[in-house]
């Protein structure tokens, strides 16, 4: 096992070397999860480091194992039914809506692969994507790694946001907050009600919906919420879960044991070392297994050049 720093410079390294290094955005300003005035342009740059990486940041006692991947029979067909996302409506930060030919893009795919080729015995999964502190992006992440996902439309995507704290997915796409999440768990309405389309056919959106003064623990805690997570691994091949920052608060440490897996999001050259240090211990001591961490901000000044080779590439196909 080697230290942080050195766990961290692999990162780099590899990032480099994988050639997933995020592109240079239009703005630097805050994730747009965490914006309070109105949306801005972000910089939804990433670069994906895989498990192999990840792994060397558990603590001694060895890798964290998650629950065994369900042999589910094949999915139920969904409902083909789409809308129309307003452009105006929907936050710049989703670059795989406003400008699929973008490099930026481009980089969310290669992380689709690199996820798609870590299955391959193409298990159902349910997918956690956090953080270590708040403002790293995650939400970001979550709406744009769904929707290069559901590209090609050979798998069944959900994005659901399981952060009750501090929702944003609706708010980013323009779409109804509720009910959502917290109404599914609780009972109050059934998962076909909570179900938003999107103009994928196999992609489907379900916001957090309102707590309704419940405790946030009992939310996520609960067997409910555990036989949710199955109902989703049944229907959907890849379902992602929007969930609050790993050191801010405990939800997640209640809700990702029971997923397949975690992606951590690190902000390059702002989150601490020991903090990203805590966050992976705080996982590994909940039995969650770290599937790779998503590097965002991290720089990469030929990106004006890959933009425009992308956006030739895929205007030529």
């Amino acid at each position: 096992m080697g230290s942080m720093t050195e766990v961290m410079k692999k990162m780099q390294e590899q990032a480099g070397q994988r050639e997933v290094r995020a592109l240079e955005g239009p703005s630097e300003v805050r994730p747009a999860d965490e914006q309070v005035g109105p949306a801005e342009t972000p910089d939804p740059q990433s670069a994906f480091v895989s498990s192999d990486v990840a792994t060397e940041a558990t603590a001694s006692s060895g890798e964290a194992t998650g629950p065994p991947a369900p042999t589910t029979p094949a999915a139920p067909p969904l409902s083909p039914e789409t809308v129309v996302w307003n452009a105006k409506d929907v936050d710049p930060a989703v670059i795989a809506f406003h400008d699929r030919c973008s490099g930026i893009c481009e980089q969310y795919r290669s992380v689709r692969a690199r996820l798609l080729t870590m299955n391959a015995a193409a298990a159902r999964q349910v997918i956690a994507i956090t953080s270590s502190v708040p403002q790293e992006g995650k939400s970001v992440t979550t709406v744009n790694l769904g929707l290069v996902m559901a590209e090609g439309g050979e798998h069944n995507i959900l994005i659901a946001d399981a952060d009750f704290r501090r929702t944003s997915l609706a708010r980013m796409l323009g779409i109804n907050g509720a009910p959502g999440l917290a109404e599914l768990v609780r009972g109050e309405a059934g998962l076909s009600e909570v179900l938003q389309p999107t103009p994928c056919p196999n992609l489907k959106i379900i916001p957090a919906g309102a707590s309704a003064g419940k405790s946030y623990a009992e939310l996520l805690g609960g067997p409910p919420a555990r036989a949710i997570l199955a109902d989703f691994r049944a229907l959907f091949h890849y379902t992602f879960l929007d969930t609050p920052p790993v050191t801010t608060v405990s939800d997640v440490s209640m809700l990702a044991p029971h997923c397949d897996g975690t992606i951590m999001v690190i902000e390059m050259r702002r989150t601490p070392e020991p903090t990203v240090q805590q966050a992976v211990r705080t996982l590994q001591t909940n039995n969650v297994k770290v599937l790779g961490c998503i590097l965002s901000r991290h720089p990469d000044r030929p990106s004006r050049y890959y933009d425009r080779y992308y956006y030739n590439y895929y205007r030529n196909d």
